[in-house]
């Protein structure tokens, strides 16, 4: 494994309980870095600290947060004050079409997923910039360039996203910070897995279809994204801002 200096650097990480979070948070215990995990369950979290400890993070902290909720969110962005790196990963958004999702629903998956992402990197960026250094990298989606009108939430928080990080990485390098984004494609997880444990024959038949169409013939896996995440924070990196990285292995481009 090549080592990307990331040794003793401390890294917050949210949604790093399960899936691409915890890929990514694995991939830094494996690095050496500090890790501050935040998720929704206690118990999720206590099972991935035991996991992040065995892989190699000399320190692990673990903090609830359903950042639908103000307070909770105020609660995690008091921990930016000492972090080398924030990785945002936190934020499901409804799939279907804009008569599927509410106007509720809609909202408060915007206010999760994008204004919790601006208010977490406006807070850590106040603090990256008097430091003069620092990396932010926000997990958006491929949706947010690859637009679906069967999952419009989903590319209008992802578009959203993708502006924000293009904009404020375009300009936090003055101060010697930078910050990029990574769009996965279908990635494997808990989530994804449960398309092939449908009751419908026939949607189940069509999701079968689905990935046969990938590239390789598979989802991503959630080690893939975590890759590209260790490299973006790293000085092998120290060029790129502003950047967002399309990690689904061409599919956007498939007819």
């Amino acid at each position: 494994m090549m080592d990307l200096k990331l040794r003793g650097k401390k890294a917050l990480i949210t949604g790093s309980s399960r899936g691409i979070g915890f890929s990514i948070a694995h991939r830094l215990a494996q690095e050496g870095c500090h890790l501050v995990i935040v998720g929704r369950e206690m118990s999720t979290l206590e099972g991935a600290k035991s996991s992040l400890l065995a892989a190699g993070a000399p320190s692990v902290s673990t903090h609830v947060a359903n950042f639908a909720h103000v307070e909770e969110l105020d609660a995690i962005l008091a921990l930016t004050s000492d972090i080398d790196f924030l990785v945002n990963s936190a934020g499901e958004v409804p799939r279907g079409t804009i008569n599927d999702v509410s106007s509720e629903r809609f909202r408060q998956a915007f206010d999760v997923k994008v204004m919790g992402t601006i208010d977490l990197c406006r807070k850590a960026l106040d603090h990256m910039y008097v430091k003069k250094e620092g990396v932010i990298v926000n997990i958006i989606g491929i949706s947010g360039e690859r637009y679906n009108p069967k999952s419009v939430a989903t590319s209008c928080t992802n578009a959203a996203l993708i502006a924000f990080t293009q904009a404020v990485g375009s300009i936090s390098v003055d101060h010697n910070v930078r910050v990029l984004g990574i769009n996965p494609g279908l990635i494997e997880t808990e989530r994804t897995k449960g398309i092939f444990d449908l009751d419908n024959n026939i949607d189940n038949s069509a999701y079968k279809h689905l990935i046969s169409t990938l590239p390789l013939g598979r989802m991503g896996y959630p080690e893939e994204i975590a890759n590209v995440v260790a490299f973006a924070l790293s000085e092998q990196a120290s060029y790129m801002s502003g950047t967002v990285l399309n990690v689904d292995g061409g599919a956007r481009y498939r007819v």
